[in-house]
């Protein structure tokens, strides 16, 4: 009997072992977000990929993708600057990743100023875009703009000597080398700059009628372009958070001083509104979106990886 009890606990174990050698055979790599082209994520204000080799701009958000199958590379761009100029600086690294890839297009994911430094590479070149993502882009401005275009010019001038010492100190610690204009930015992002932004550089993503949807895609030369959006709109997430104190001080601008009802703290969601809009309404910050500070977060809010990582998965199921 106890022979008979020893060659089925033998047998069982041999099972299990041939069952756990074939599961470990017959795993394969995630392709949840292996998307057909590439995808370049384009950031806003300071520019950076990585700060002293070690903090991401898009926090996390870049190595989630490329562990469940996408091809990702960051960009790098002025930190403070005229639009124009960055977007040269943008189109020069999509041409050097659509070289380096092999790749013919680019999906672009891109944050606050670089979304229309994005829309600037798909107005000179809508062969090499795939899909435009923009997330609390300034596509009607911002009341903050507005307000620091009416300080003093004395303040003004502080201001962006203070903001240009900020970029310097960025390019720095990320190794970039980019001259900073803070006026030429401010500037860009009043409403009467992309009010002839958006007729220099017209887009049907933009929406025509306020606060609704833009076309879900555009053909231009031929080129067909999918546009997605989403935003927060909720300056004050978490008092741990210290970028919260100056999102809650440029919602207050925004909210007071531009009459807008809600906004990320820096955008107004009904500016932020692109092409097809997802949400409009996450329980996030400017910072937040990106998954700053380090990722912290309000109490149960929804995780900015998560939601670009199932928005790469969106973009494979849609073949692009």
């Amino acid at each position: 009997m106890k022979k008979g009890l020893l060659n089925v606990i033998v047998i069982s174990m041999v099972l299990a072992f041939a069952a756990s050698v074939m599961a470990m055979g017959s795993s394969q790599p995630s392709t949840y977000t292996k998307t057909k082209y590439p995808i370049m994520m384009v950031p806003g204000v300071l520019g950076f990929d990585k700060m002293l080799g070690v903090m991401d701009y898009w926090y996390k958000m870049p190595d989630t993708l490329k562990k469940d199958g996408a091809t990702v590379r960051c960009a790098e761009l002025s930190p403070f600057n005229d639009n124009t100029i960055r977007g040269e600086q943008l189109l020069a690294q999509v041409k050097q990743y659509i070289a380096d890839t092999g790749a013919s297009k680019v999906n672009i994911i891109s944050h606050s100023h670089g979304t229309t430094t994005s829309r600037y590479v798909v107005h000179m070149r809508p062969d090499l875009v795939a899909s435009l993502t923009t997330i609390a882009g300034p596509h009607g401005g911002t009341p903050v703009a507005d307000f620091g275009a009416e300080l003093p010019g004395f303040l003004q001038d502080a201001l962006f000597a203070a903001i240009d010492l900020v970029g310097g100190i960025t390019n720095f610690l990320s190794g970039m080398d980019y001259a900073n204009d803070t006026e030429a930015l401010m500037e860009f992002f009043s409403h009467a700059s992309i009010v002839q932004f958006n007729i220099d550089y017209p887009s049907a993503g933009v929406p025509t009628t306020t606060c609704g949807n833009g076309a879900a895609s555009e053909i231009i030369n031929g080129n067909k372009i999918y546009y997605y959006s989403w935003t927060g709109s909720k300056p004050l997430t978490n008092v741990f958070d210290p970028l919260d104190a100056l999102f809650t001080a440029l919602g207050a601008i925004n909210t007071f001083y531009g009459n807008e009802a809600a906004s990320d703290g820096f955008i107004p969601k009904c500016s932020a509104h692109f092409g097809t809009v997802l949400r409009d309404d996450y329980p996030w910050n400017h910072g937040d979106e990106i998954n700053h500070t380090l990722g912290v977060l309000g109490l149960m809010a929804p995780d900015p990886v998560e939601v670009v990582r199932q928005h790469a998965n969106r973009l494979k199921n849609a073949g692009i």
